[in-house]
């Protein structure tokens, strides 16, 4: 993982210093030095905040993708259809990703 170039280059993007972003999280300004240069990981609350503070999401932290790629059962499950449809349709996908 390469969470603190992508900290790095997004507070930069956004014409932060290190100070400010620390002030932002109220840490100090080496914690943010820390991470940025991965000496440190970040906690979990930390990448949130992070995440928030930077206008990105955690996976673009984790992974430096802007957009997290979209698991379509996952979003089946999340619909409001009768539990055999959503079988259905996850079974229809799995045999669909097969034959590619």
């Amino acid at each position: 993982m390469k969470i603190g170039s992508h900290v790095r280059k997004k507070r930069e993007a956004l014409g932060l210093n290190k100070a400010e972003l620390a002030n932002e999280l109220r840490v100090t300004h080496q914690h943010i030095s820390r991470i940025e240069l991965e000496q440190v990981a970040p906690s979990l609350q930390m990448l949130l905040e992070l995440s928030r503070t930077l206008g990105v999401t955690a996976d673009y932290l984790l992974t430096g993708r802007e957009a997290a790629p979209v698991d379509i059962r996952g979003a089946i499950r999340a619909q409001p259809l009768s539990p055999a449809a959503k079988r259905s349709l996850i079974q229809l996908v799995g045999e669909l990703s097969a034959s590619e």
